[in-house]
């Protein structure tokens, strides 16, 4: 009678718990996390209106990436963490292109400027191909 009721008994899942470099995670919540931050990346990449920088947002991409890896390593979040996680960081790489393209626009002009021997870009040239840029 008793090995009746052991077998009645629904079988105990354990989560697969996957090592890098020394660091145990769960291995569910970093293919969902990783998955949705590139989702999230692919989707406002090819969304977005214009020219298409690719290894900008190749780059923006892989740090949204191992952001999310790191913090789901560090973490040990469940599946539904994991997915805000990756989601969260692969929006907030959106918001780093648009910062970095002002700034850095701003350094290359100034580098531009202060380059001997390299002639310097009208600024109404420079306003004028910023406006195509902008509605491309």
């Amino acid at each position: 009678m008793k090995e009746g009721v052991v077998a009645a008994a629904p079988p105990l899942t354990v989560p697969v718990v996957w090592s890098f470099l020394g660091y145990s995670f769960p291995a569910g919540s970093m293919i969902v996390g990783l998955l949705a931050c590139l989702m999230i990346r692919l989707f406002i990449t090819l969304d977005t209106p214009g020219p298409k920088r690719w290894l900008l947002d190749g780059i923006v991409t892989g740090i949204a990436l191992l952001v999310t890896a790191v913090w789901i390593a560090e973490h040990q979040v469940d599946l539904f963490a994991a997915l805000g996680t990756g989601g969260t960081a692969g929006a907030v790489g959106a918001g780093i292109i648009s910062f970095f393209k002002r700034r850095g626009q701003s350094a290359i002009d100034a580098l531009d400027a202060a380059l001997p021997g390299k002639p310097a870009v009208p600024p109404e040239m420079a306003a004028t191909l910023r406006e195509i840029d902008k509605q491309a």
